[in-house]
């Protein structure tokens, strides 16, 4: 392990809930519906909505959404709520190669750190870290709420740099990796001038390909155990 610092991405990456993009669109049309939006967008026009970033506001006036600043916070009460039906029926859980890897990682000799960054609400990743009894190995989170608006958001770098400062990182003498399941992350992390994994999981996600992306992963791996090669 070649990284003074290993930062996660949440969902995908390290939380398993099945196709997280069918399950990120479904939470999106329930919460365009209670907001009374007039008519939901097409597929296509919420799929551009996820890499939209801090013009997502643009977006919601588009689609005449009503109190477009109040989204994310019904977005995000919606999510959670799901996610504790899903919890209770045991249908969401981390990816079998997780503990593993965190373990490894969190108890090597040379003191490597973790974080994580995710654009999941603040109380939603408190709510999965704790259940799943894994809090303990990160030393620093950035998610969503509190001074974190949408606007820092991945593919914004201001997560990855916010706990890089918090680490104490330098460039000259430490080396970070983000890992992450999306594009959002590997843009993330190269624009915070950091190693950037990408993680398949589901190779059926990245079936219109991620060689024409103008941010290009450093590395690319199937399942979590891979990172500790590299």
């Amino acid at each position: 392990m070649n990284f003074n610092f290993y930062l996660f991405d949440l969902d995908g990456t390290l939380l398993n809930l099945g196709d997280i993009g069918a399950y990120a669109n479904q939470i999106l049309v329930k919460t365009l519906n209670e907001l009374r939006t007039p008519q939901i967008p097409d597929k296509e026009e919420r799929y551009k909505f996820w890499s939209a970033g801090d013009k997502y506001i643009e977006v919601l006036n588009k689609w005449g959404v009503s109190k477009a600043r109040d989204f994310w916070e019904h977005y995000d009460k919606i999510d959670f709520k799901q996610r504790k039906v899903l919890f209770d029926q045991k249908k969401i859980a981390l990816f079998d190669d997780v503990r593993f890897v965190l373990k490894r990682i969190y108890n090597h000799k040379d003191g490597k750190r973790l974080g994580i960054v995710t654009n999941t609400a603040n109380y939603v990743v408190d709510f999965i870290l704790k259940k799943f009894k894994i809090a303990h190995f990160f030393q620093n989170i950035f998610s969503m709420g509190a001074k974190n608006d949408q606007e820092f958001a991945k593919p914004s770098p201001s997560g990855i740099i916010s706990i890089l400062e918090n680490f104490h990182y330098d460039g000259n003498d430490h080396k970070a990796l983000m890992i992450g399941d999306s594009m959002s992350d590997i843009i993330a992390a190269k624009k915070a001038n950091i190693f950037a994994c990408l993680i398949k999981r589901e190779k059926k996600r990245f079936e219109k390909g991620f060689n024409a992306w103008k941010f290009q992963p450093d590395y690319i791996i199937d399942r979590l155990d891979e990172v500790l090669e590299l």
